[in-house]
């Protein structure tokens, strides 16, 4: 039996070895000791003896017998040779009794290589099992600069905690994610029953996974199942069955697909509109009323933020009268966001806006559910292909609003209250600082926050002399301060000096149109491995400047002139050079940034006094929403962003 189950397998290690060789790549086993010339020079540690997964094992650990074995482990040598003998005897007795003796490995970035019991894996490899016992000595690498070194540091900290080396991702901040999903701390020990139903969990999926998916993503079986469960949640999966697993997977298929991609989000400036010839018109009969329901986290009386939104939504009942039906939802927590949604598209709501971004993971979990419903999430995080972003260039009108008080200030300096240090602050706040410094090479901007408990940011400028400054973007009406927008600060008296137009009605009515000619769905086809993001700015009013008439006369000029040539295009906020706060070149001389690259930002401009604080010096308000969007790479305050946004995401 051993020996006919040898020739079998030596077939399927022949047909590996051609195929390689066609397809140009190199069919040999990789040998740890090629692969790190500095092999016997690392630091080696003792891990023991423990369960390893079979596709973990890249190869062996000095070249020895690699001929005898194709890529997969599986033998090579011909049924008579001496080799062959060994292995078929082998595999008789482990069918027989089991494997007895572990392998002897070494691990290297969570990958095995092979010291002894070649032939062991080989026959485990062809009884297509999942994982072998072996005696596994570290060795670690040597420090370097480097995603992948990054990734193995954030590893090994997880394994310190779970003892797990199954689960690996292809980043470093999927551990970080990971964490969060599971409730737990870097450095909390996974108690065994933990740990044991999250293996179980994980396994599941991987069979689900694998039968649903193979080989038709590029993509690891660990990083979907991060996907999954930000989608889907772990106490919601921990129990499912892998027939459940399936059918979720089939659902979120296209989010696989876009995470393996790894393109950039498609930024649309602006929702497209088909022409329709008029026989298109009258063959297409368009679903009217579209039916489109607003998900406000606090009341518009009471919040800036979901004002402006108010008005975008009132704006849409104006533009298209008869054709557009609107509904809203006030004060409605992230808890109670998806059976809202769910009774939306129960009654037949065509477009669900949810305005914070704090329903991210409502938006994403019921779009899981309903792949055809068209949910939209106020925020830069655009990661999923069934929920679609939607965001204003705010940094536009930061920009114009940094010359001002650049012009203005008498003490070349000025300040900038900012609230979540999420994506999109940077941006605002560096914006606001280039702004300044073109019309003044000296002026410094002083970073406060309001996020911050007991913390008065006004109160902390006064005490630097900074009496110009940029505030949240619009007082709630119910509010009587006057300190919002750009303004000046003197004696207690606040006059306002310009204010920021969030006109999301432009945006909303441009989505509307987009689904009326069905240019919605053609979007979604030409960007079907690519998240969306609508992303308007002032080429399209949807982001404009209101200003006082005490401006001086020149500066109203120099207002005049930036608002027309960013809004043509001609003149682009961030380009090079630009230096960060320790003088660092982040952008080379004539260069400008994408608007990938603006969103992403995690430095401050050069002329910018404070930092970003931590998630744990904040708000609890402040740390859920940072939770969800903050940027990955935190920046320490050098001594004290609103990625323009408004003092109230909700």
């Amino acid at each position: 039996m051993g020996m006919e189950e040898y020739m079998q397998a030596r077939k399927e290690g022949l047909r590996e070895l051609s195929a390689l060789r066609a397809s140009g790549q190199d069919p040999a086993l990789p040998v740890l000791s090629e692969i790190e010339p500095k092999l016997n020079h690392l630091t080696q540690v003792p891990l023991g003896l423990i369960q390893i997964a079979i596709d973990q094992i890249d190869g062996t650990v000095t070249k020895g017998r690699t001929s005898a074995f194709s890529r997969s482990f599986l033998p090579l040598l011909e049924p008579n040779s001496e080799f062959a003998s060994k292995w078929s005897t082998l595999y008789d007795a482990i069918i027989e009794d089991g494997l007895r003796q572990p392998v002897v490995a070494l691990e290297y970035y969570n990958r095995f290589y092979i010291e002894e019991g070649n032939k062991r894996v080989s026959v485990m490899r062809k009884l297509d099992a999942v994982l072998i016992e072996a005696n596994v000595t570290r060795v670690l690498p040597e420090p370097e600069d480097s995603e992948r070194y990054r990734t193995y540091q954030a590893f090994l900290g997880f394994y310190a905690d779970t003892k797990t080396n199954f689960v690996y991702f292809s980043h470093a901040e999927s551990f970080a994610r990971l964490y969060a999903i599971m409730g737990k701390k870097p450095g909390e020990k996974w108690a065994g029953d933990e740990l044991f139903d999250f293996h179980s969990c994980f396994y599941r999926f991987s069979q689900a996974y694998s039968a649903r998916i193979g080989e038709q993503i590029s993509m690891s079986s660990s990083d979907a199942f991060l996907i999954y469960l930000e989608v889907f949640g772990y106490a919601e999966s921990v129990d499912k069955t892998p027939a459940e697993f399936e059918r979720d997977i089939e659902r979120i298929r296209s989010e696989f697909i876009v995470a393996a991609a790894n393109k950039p989000a498609a930024l649309l400036s602006q929702p497209s509109e088909k022409q329709q010839s008029l026989l298109q018109s009258v063959l297409r009969k368009p679903t009217w009323p579209v039916r489109c329901a607003f998900l406000y986290n606090r009341s518009p009386q009471v919040s800036g933020w979901t004002y402006w939104h108010e008005l975008g939504r009132k704006a849409l009942e104006e533009t298209f009268g008869a054709r557009v039906e609107t509904t809203f939802e006030e004060n409605v927590t992230p808890e109670q966001a998806p059976a809202i949604i769910e009774r939306w598209l129960k009654e037949g709501y065509h477009l669900i806006f949810a305005t914070s971004p704090v329903f991210i993971d409502a938006a994403i979990r019921i779009s899981a559910a309903h792949p055809e419903a068209k949910i939209l999430s106020c925020s830069l995080l655009a990661s999923y292909h069934n929920v679609r972003s939607y965001y204003l260039r705010i940094y536009e009108a930061k920009f114009v609003l940094g010359a001002i008080a650049g012009a203005l200030t008498e003490n070349d300096r000025i300040g900038y209250i900012a609230d979540y240090p999420i994506y999109g602050t940077p941006a605002s706040i560096n914006a606001f600082a280039l702004g300044a410094q073109m019309v003044n090479p000296r002026v410094k901007v002083y970073l406060d926050w309001s996020t911050l408990p007991g913390h008065s940011p006004e109160e902390a400028l006064a005490r630097e002399n900074v009496h110009i400054i940029s505030s949240r973007d619009i007082s709630a009406p119910h509010l009587e301060s006057r300190a919002f927008g750009l303004y000046h600060e003197h004696d207690g008296q606040i006059q306002n000096l310009a204010m920021p137009v969030w006109n999301w009605a432009k945006l909303y009515q441009g989505i509307v149109r987009s689904v009326l000619t069905g240019a919605w769905s053609d979007e979604g086809i030409h960007n079907a491995d690519r998240a969306m993001c609508y992303y308007m700015g002032m080429s399209t009013d949807a982001i404009d400047l209101l200003c006082s008439k005490r401006l001086p006369s020149r500066t109203q000029r120099l207002v005049d002139l930036l608002h027309e040539r960013i809004r043509s295009g001609a003149f682009l906020p961030f380009v090079g050079p630009i230096c960060d706060q320790a003088g660092a070149q982040r952008v080379a001389p004539d260069v400008a940034l994408t608007p990938q690259e603006i969103i992403r930002m995690d430095y401050l401009a050069g002329n910018v006094i404070g930092g970003i604080p931590s998630k744990e010096s904040l708000s609890e308000v402040a740390q859920g929403l940072v939770g969800l969007q903050g940027i990955r790479k935190a920046v320490e305050p050098t001594q004290h962003d609103d990625g323009g946004q408004t003092a109230d995401k909700g």
